[in-house]
């Protein structure tokens, strides 16, 4: 009972506090990881996009679980939309499914993330802020919560770009 609670506390600290990112604090491992994301981004034009999700979701892959609202993986992608993009039944057996890739499988996850940034960078003609906003909070990127998810991406990119990753 403890665990969880302790769990919960600090998915939701890191939550709030990724705008404050400092990428001079940044592990070996941490590094090794955006530069994985850099090059898978890096075609599409979504390299910092990717990281700075990284970054805010999940804190580069040490919280990959949400169960409150569904999301998993590095870049906390919401199952029911992964469900839907993959255009299987959405059923518990499906869900668990895709959540596990999503968690185990780098390639997949990212793949899955440039999906739903191409998708909102298309519907917005490559307006970031709403592309960002869309990321977070769907087709309510006018949302407080969902602005506010916007500065903090960009926030993190421009403190992504003072330093070589």
């Amino acid at each position: 009972m403890n665990l969880k609670i302790i769990l919960f506390i600090s998915l939701f600290i890191t939550n709030i506090f990724a705008v404050n990112f400092n990428p001079n604090h940044l592990s070996k491992k941490d590094i090794e990881t955006l530069k994985l994301i850099k090059k898978q981004g890096k075609k599409h034009g979504l390299s910092y996009s990717l990281m700075a999700i990284a970054i805010k979701e999940s804190s580069i892959g040490k919280y990959l679980v949400n169960v409150d609202s569904r999301d998993f993986g590095l870049y906390q992608a919401n199952i029911k939309t992964v469900i839907s993009r993959h255009k299987v039944k959405d059923t518990s057996w499906n869900r668990n499914r895709y959540a596990m890739r999503l968690i185990s499988d780098f390639k997949f996850a990212t793949k899955n993330a440039i999906a739903e940034l191409t998708y909102w960078r298309k519907i917005h003609n490559n307006d970031w802020r709403k592309v960002w906003s869309s990321y977070n909070g769907g087709w309510k990127y006018n949302s407080k919560r969902a602005r506010k998810y916007s500065r903090d991406i960009a926030t993190i990119i421009r403190r992504l770009k003072q330093v070589e990753v």
